[in-house]
């Protein structure tokens, strides 16, 4: 990061942007301008308007108001090929890509070479190396897409940002990042911020959207923060901490001691995690109660081996290791989305291994699952909010003959939506689309932490959201376990994991390693048991 961007005329300048999206106000007035060779933040809470800003000045959206300039050119409101022209572009969040294709097909769909009436593979080729080689000359651009990690794919996607046409020209000169990282391992997403000052470097404007404030630190010359989609303010990173900023973002300053695990963390992040965490005083777990899961050799074949594990009333239960270390696989077996799974998976006194989905949310189960891809396995989009948080229990709610009853089915959800403060402009005609990221995972958590679950899976159910709704997701929990709920918990952030969990399970390779309790939780050891088979033996219990 360097200490002095180039302070000359802005390159690109958003001025008086509004934009609304039906009754809801997503943007009011907002202006900013963005430098040449900068690494610029866009920060804020869900909702606040960052990412819409993000589209705005990219095409992808049209302002209501407000004019977007890059350098001399006013850019065409809501023209996704005017901004591409001018040198806008933007990655996305959600890896747009097709992953039965190689890479080169990927990168030249939107203009393939032909060779006469034929594909010219060998220019495919030429044009798609020429391109990712810039960023990591080590991808073979043959491959399926869909063999790559996701930092990789992701890294093909930025790739794509740069390409230009055949005289050289509508060069990338600003890119929007639109949460760049959010799917991706903390090893991943280093690679990806040194990408991300490389190109920089080398006079690129990068406009940033990220929740993640160590990248904001580390990788940012200056931040902008938006609220309730207004501007707040503009400053550079250096001269900001972040106390600051988080008051900035959501309007308060958090600041509570007494996190679950006062060494469950190390470092800066750690200690801001545990103020978050800490807001909630949670209760021991009911070890004196018989357990609500119970997994007995829990096998799947090139998955999980010999999987057994208890979880208590009252128990959060942490899950870590490091990407690809069987997790999300153990939720799919524990859920009944694996069917080739053997071994006993009881809750409750209810035996469910390899009856499936059904069996695990029937009555009397009471089992709920936070996937950690909340937009392909999660959320119906072409439901209303209402249905998205009925889905589990509408058999149950149903009157004779399965008919509904909508005012009993309306009181339900706005007690939902009331107490897990969605913010929605209707129950029955919004879609999840329509709402924020923070507000699509508190929907997600709505829905199946309720009082008839039992037992709740939770993967990641932080990823992509800002330190405000994180703050509330952590005081659900933690209220949810006190009231007696069983909580199984998969968090790739290990700060969140120990200050969260009353115990940690490290797995590696489709095992369990090794469990951590009280001072055993750290960081350092659940790195040594997730890389060091021998380690096990002396740490676990």
């Amino acid at each position: 990061m360097r200490d002095n961007p180039d302070q000359s005329k802005p390159v690109l300048t958003a001025t008086g942007i509004s934009k609304a999206f039906g009754i809801t106000q997503a943007l009011s007035d907002v202006s900013v301008s963005f430098l040449p060779g900068e690494v610029h933040a866009l920060m804020g809470e869900n909702g606040a308007g960052k990412s819409t800003l993000g589209k705005v000045i990219a095409g992808l959206h049209k302002q209501d108001t407000g004019t977007v300039t890059l350098k001399d050119r006013e850019l065409i409101p809501g023209s996704l090929d005017d901004a591409f022209a001018a040198g806008v572009r933007i990655v996305h969040q959600e890896l747009a890509q097709c992953p039965n294709l190689s890479i080169a097909e990927n990168l030249c769909l939107h203009d393939i070479p032909k060779k006469g009436i034929s594909v010219d593979f060998d220019e495919m080729r030429r044009r798609a190396e020429s391109l990712v080689h810039q960023l990591d000359p080590n991808i073979d651009v043959t491959q399926p897409l869909g063999r790559l990690s996701p930092g990789r794919r992701q890294i093909c996607q930025i790739a794509a940002s740069l390409d230009k046409d055949d005289q050289g020209n509508n060069a990338a000169k600003v890119i929007v990042f639109d949460e760049p990282t959010s799917s991706l391992s903390l090893t991943e997403a280093s690679t990806l911020m040194g990408i991300t000052r490389d190109l920089a470097a080398r006079g690129l404007t990068i406009i940033y959207v990220s929740h993640r404030m160590s990248e904001i630190f580390t990788c940012c010359d200056r931040v902008t923060v938006l609220r309730d989609g207004k501007y707040v303010a503009t400053s550079v990173v250096k001269d900001i901490d972040e106390p600051t900023l988080v008051e900035q973002m959501i309007g308060r300053r958090i600041s509570t001691p007494g996190a679950k695990h006062e060494q469950s963390g190390e470092g800066v992040e750690a200690d801001a995690i545990e103020s978050l965490v800490g807001q909630s005083n949670s209760q021991e777990p009911h070890y004196d109660q018989p357990p609500r899961l119970i997994l007995s050799d829990v096998c799947s074949p090139g998955k999980l081996h010999n999987i057994s594990l208890k979880l208590y009333p009252g128990e959060i239960l942490g899950v870590g290791g490091l990407v690809g270390a069987g997790r999300s696989e153990l939720f799919d077996a524990i859920f009944g989305i694996d069917k080739r799974v053997t071994g006993s998976i009881n809750v409750d006194g209810d035996e469910i291994a390899g009856k499936g989905t059904k069996a695990a949310i029937e009555a009397g189960v009471g089992l709920g699952y936070v996937p950690e891809d909340r937009r392909n396995q999660g959320l119906f989009f072409n439901l209303g909010i209402d249905e998205n948080i009925l889905a589990p229990i509408m058999p149950d709610i149903c009157g004779s003959f399965g008919m509904r009853r909508l005012e009993d089915e309306l009181a339900r959800v706005q007690s939902r939506v009331d107490k897990f403060q969605i913010k929605t402009a209707s129950l029955r005609e919004t879609r999840p689309n329509e709402l924020s990221g923070g507000n699509q995972q508190k929907l997600l958590i709505a829905r199946w932490m309720s009082e008839r679950t039992k037992v709740l899976l939770l993967d990641e159910p932080t990823r992509g959201i800002d330190v405000g709704t994180k703050a509330e997701i952590y005081k659900l929990i933690n209220e949810a376990a006190d009231q007696g709920l069983a909580i199984l918990l998969v968090s790739s952030e290990m700060p969140e994991l120990l200050a969260l969990s009353d115990r940690v399970l490290v797995m590696g390779e489709g095992v369990i390693k090794g469990e951590l309790r009280g001072d055993q939780m750290t960081q350092t050891n659940i790195l040594t048991l997730a890389t060091d088979e021998s380690a096990s033996a002396t740490i676990a219990h």
